[in-house]
């Protein structure tokens, strides 16, 4: 694929000519994060016949509405690490420039023995050199003084992003659209596409609930719906949407200090970990079972329970309680679920479908949607615009035909 500049060839009186002419007119189905950023990014580039369509009756009605909405990048994976990294200086754009709110509580990623703990040093030297300055090395006792409710045994020390924190999905999302339309963009709610067909010139009609809609460039950005919007361009995109759940506790008392993000779970591990933060004020905690693989078997995104499982919170209540047996832990007051859209290897998948090139797949963001939301849409923009990914040192790391993206059965 190249740029659109020259994007590709279409017929012109008695043959074929290269076409080199202005943009193109994009279609992003899914109103969420990576959608929307997708959107934002292509407008920014000066591509603004852009219209975001979304099924629900708003933007951010899927995963981004349900998500507990943590930013960092304390990660162990080269990759992982840079991924997050770009995004956290995009989201510092849009807190200096458009007044973004991130509560920024911090970021600890526990590590389980010397091994991790020096992974640890080695991540906190690359997102140095990628421009996060501000990350530590703990150890454990510095742990126990950071979070003095916690049983350290075991705990060989941490990963810290002090400025790390949460964002409002839904408030990012309605901050995005604003960019988008000042800038000439169209998000369009309640607009499902039903059928698509090709046109003469290579691109696509959209036939949807409000009619019919033309694009040169489609963008699949539907996250867990990934594969059944992929199934209407007769493309594969091997997302598993897995159903992962959340609870708010209520404290006995309040606390004395806020509790960062503590995140007791190590990347590509294979295994599930507890996570725990303050949520909102003193008085409450935010806690669940995180995994960024396949763990379980898939659900259908239009049927599942979106509410918690009494066992599911049990569960996370023993972890809680055995992690932090000083925390005056009271009880849950609310809890829900949401859907982790996973790729089989667990990392994004960004770029032209297998096969067709007027198809962008922006999917896979799993338990980091919101947090990944800023690079993926850089990225799925960058191969429209230019042809190319530009803002990742090696960006068909996560294109659709990597070979880790193969499912066998």
């Amino acid at each position: 694929m190249v740029g659109w500049r020259v994007f590709r060839s279409q017929p012109d009186g008695d043959g074929v000519t290269a076409r080199a002419t202005g943009t193109p007119a994009v279609a992003v189905i899914g109103g969420g994060a990576i959608g929307l950023s997708t959107a934002w990014h292509l407008v920014e580039a000066g591509i603004t016949d852009v219209a975001v369509l979304e099924a629900g009756d708003s933007v951010a009605a899927g995963s981004s509405s349900r998500s507990a909405g943590f930013i960092e990048s304390q990660y162990v994976d080269p990759l992982d690490i840079e991924l997050r990294a770009r995004s956290m200086h995009t989201f510092r754009r849009l807190q200096r420039e458009h007044g973004l709110e991130i509560k920024e509580i911090g970021y600890l990623r526990l590590a389980p023995d010397d091994g991790a703990l020096a992974a640890f040093e080695t991540s906190a030297r690359l997102q140095r050199e990628l421009g996060i300055e501000d990350t530590e090395v703990l150890t454990a006792s510095d742990v126990q003084r950071l979070v003095p409710w916690m049983q350290v045994d075991g705990v060989f020390g941490g990963l810290f992003g002090p400025r790390d924190g949460r964002i409002d999905g839904p408030a990012y999302c309605a901050l995005l659209v604003g960019l988008i339309e000042a800038a000439g963009g169209r998000v369009r709610t309640g607009v499902q596409v039903l059928a698509a067909d090709r046109t003469g010139a290579g691109g696509w009609r959209l036939e949807t609930t409000v009619g019919v809609i033309d694009a040169d460039v489609v963008v699949d950005a539907a996250g867990a719906w990934a594969t059944q919007v992929g199934d209407l361009f007769g493309v594969d995109v091997p997302i598993i949407p897995l159903r992962n759940q959340i609870g708010i506790w209520r404290l006995e008392r309040p606390l004395d200090r806020v509790m960062p993000m503590v995140m007791d779970y190590i990347p590509h591990s294979g295994a599930r970990g507890l996570y725990v933060a303050t949520y909102d004020d003193a008085d409450h905690v935010l806690a669940g079972l995180h995994s960024e693989e396949v763990v379980a078997q898939g659900v259908e995104p239009d049927a599942y329970d979106q509410s918690a499982d009494d066992d599911y919170l049990a569960d996370t209540r023993a972890a809680l309680e055995r992690r932090m047996p000083d925390l005056p832990l009271g009880e849950v007051e609310r809890a829900w679920a949401g859907l982790y859209p996973v790729s089989p290897d667990g990392l994004p998948i960004v770029g032209p479908a297998v096969g067709d090139d007027a198809v962008i797949l922006a999917v896979g963001g799993g338990g980091s949607g919101i947090q990944l939301s800023p690079i993926i849409g850089a990225l799925a923009a960058e191969w429209i615009a230019y042809g190319e990914p530009r803002s990742l040192s090696d960006g068909r790391r996560v294109a659709a035909d990597r070979a880790t993206l193969v499912v066998t059965t």
